[in-house]
């Protein structure tokens, strides 16, 4: 979409404190100097941000001295690029009377050619769809906590206008969430800087899809049974909806108590195994007895399967009294009070 001003108000305003001071523009050229025709192009294009007088001129219409001057009086801002601004011709004639005549010049003498439309437009640039998605892809393969092989970007979009000024391009992406899991739609924004200067921010959005190993049942497994290597087969899944559902890693699943029955293939789900076991019944272990500014410690013998802060019955070896302890590793529990 090309947008459209008039930028007579702008280039006014411009003009006329550019007339208020002959005496400088005398100065620069240490005299007068002598022009037959000014001739002001159709269209302009610009680079700048601003635009000089010798931009709208014929550069075949303007002596050296003239040049010089002319490349000295800014009349306005150039248009953002991928826009454009007009001027009008019977203000701008105004203006290069005045100009001349400053210069000690009969205006009537030099030939003024001034086109009914006078377009001024910005150079510009047009970003495209494979660089910004280019761009979000490495920025997700540079910040996720994926691994690279297991990752797929798609349907990346943007909002905003993709046109920047001509020059030399950086960018910078911005997260827009502080603590970004880059999984399922992942948003951020591009600034777009040219030549050091902020230009353009784009906002992007993209589906980030991660692809995991997991763990499914290689047989039919009870409830209250003890996954071994033997019982899982591994199987490549889309996991973006469900990160944080399945299991993904073998110390996720071996050695862990089955809450429920999984049936032959079914992905095994974390919210069906129990923790880890570190004991197991008939263990040996070492019973820490707490006492006020005391500890005491005997051999014991625990009376059932359990983990890291499970409490179970334990049978110490020398008393033969059952007392309930909590475990505090795969060797030691610890009385409970």
């Amino acid at each position: 979409m090309r947008l459209q001003m008039i930028l007579v108000p702008i280039l006014l305003v411009t003009m006329a404190a550019a007339v208020s001071l002959p005496v400088c523009l005398d100065t620069a050229w240490g005299g007068s100097a002598m022009i037959s025709e000014i001739r002001i192009q159709k269209s302009v294009l610009v680079r700048q941000k601003e635009v000089c007088l010798a931009d709208i001129c014929d550069p075949e219409t303007l002596t050296g001295e003239w040049k010089t001057i002319a490349e000295g009086l800014n009349i306005g801002d150039a248009p953002p690029a991928g826009s454009e601004k007009f001027i009008d011709p019977a203000q701008l004639r105004a203006y290069l009377v005045k100009l001349i005549e400053s210069k000690g010049l009969d205006a009537s003498d030099v030939k003024l050619d001034i086109p009914d439309k006078i377009v001024v437009r910005r150079e510009s640039t047009q970003i495209t769809h494979e660089q910004i998605e280019s761009i979000f892809k490495k920025y997700v393969a540079e910040n996720s906590q994926w691994k690279p092989q297991n990752v797929t970007v798609q349907r990346v979009q943007f909002t905003g206008l993709p046109i920047i000024p001509a020059g030399q391009m950086s960018y910078e992406v911005i997260p827009t969430t502080p603590k970004q899991r880059f999984i399922g739609n992942v948003n951020a924004n591009i600034e777009f800087y040219v030549n050091g200067e902020k230009a353009r921010t784009l906002g992007v959005t993209g589906k980030v899809e991660v692809f995991e190993n997991v763990y499914l049942a290689s047989r039919p497994i009870r409830r209250n049974e003890i996954i071994t290597p033997a019982d899982i087969e591994v199987q490549r899944t889309n996991i973006t909806d469900s990160a944080d559902r399945f299991a993904t890693r073998p110390d996720q699943v071996e050695t862990r108590r089955v809450l429920r029955d999984i049936g032959v293939h079914q992905p095994i789900e974390l919210k069906d195994l129990d923790k880890p076991l570190v004991l197991k019944k008939g263990d040996p272990v070492t019973i820490v007895y707490d006492q006020p500014g005391l500890q005491v410690t005997a051999k014991g013998r625990v009376n059932a399967d359990g983990g890291i802060g499970d409490t179970l019955a334990v049978v110490n070896v020398a008393s033969k009294k059952t007392i309930h302890c909590k475990v505090v590793d795969g060797q030691t529990v610890r009385t409970v009070r």
